[in-house]
């Protein structure tokens, strides 16, 4: 369960946002908008930005992974000053995310979150994956989606659902 729910939907989801970032950098030179503008768009002013979703979406999917094999969470420096270190973050997510094999999780019944803005408390195992977690790391993809949509680049769902998708014939 936790190598389906920690690795393999967050790939997904984060190849899904190269999706989207192939449609963007494309959309971007004809709108004459510099990656500094892209990565500074937001729904509301009081919103996190697109380069700030990002981060935490890749931030998310790292921690939970490494949360729930038990192993040290690799640090990034939320340093994103163009479109292709953003492309770059999301790959090398992706990259650290397919080292795990389903035996590093063996131990995930009993993997930890604690945070600095939930002092005093902590998630624990399937708790943490499943009300937390993952509702944490969609929520960031589904904004960086909906930041650039909210922007007018022309993207859709499936730029949204990426690559990933499992299609069976139909046949009975």
């Amino acid at each position: 369960m936790f190598y389906q729910t920690t690795i393999t939907l967050p790939i997904v989801r984060l190849q899904g946002l190269l999706t989207l970032l192939d449609k963007v950098e494309a959309q971007a030179k004809i709108k004459w908008m510099t990656d500094a503008e892209v990565l500074d768009l937001r729904l509301a002013p009081d919103m996190l930005s697109f380069v700030k979703q990002i981060q935490i979406a890749t931030d998310n999917a790292k921690g939970m992974a490494s949360r729930m094999a038990h192993h040290e969470i690799p640090s990034y420096e939320d340093n994103e000053s163009n479109l292709a270190e953003i492309r770059a973050r999301l790959e090398k997510t992706i990259a650290y995310l397919e080292t795990f094999a389903e035996s590093d999780f063996e131990n995930g019944l009993t993997g930890e979150f604690r945070s600095k803005w939930m002092p005093g408390i902590k998630l624990v195992g399937e708790g943490y994956i499943l009300t937390y977690g993952l509702p944490n790391f969609f929520f960031h993809v589904v904004m960086a989606y909906a930041i650039l949509r909210n922007a007018g680049f022309d993207i859709g769902k499936w730029d949204y659902m990426g690559p990933g998708l499992v299609f069976l014939p139909d046949v009975e």
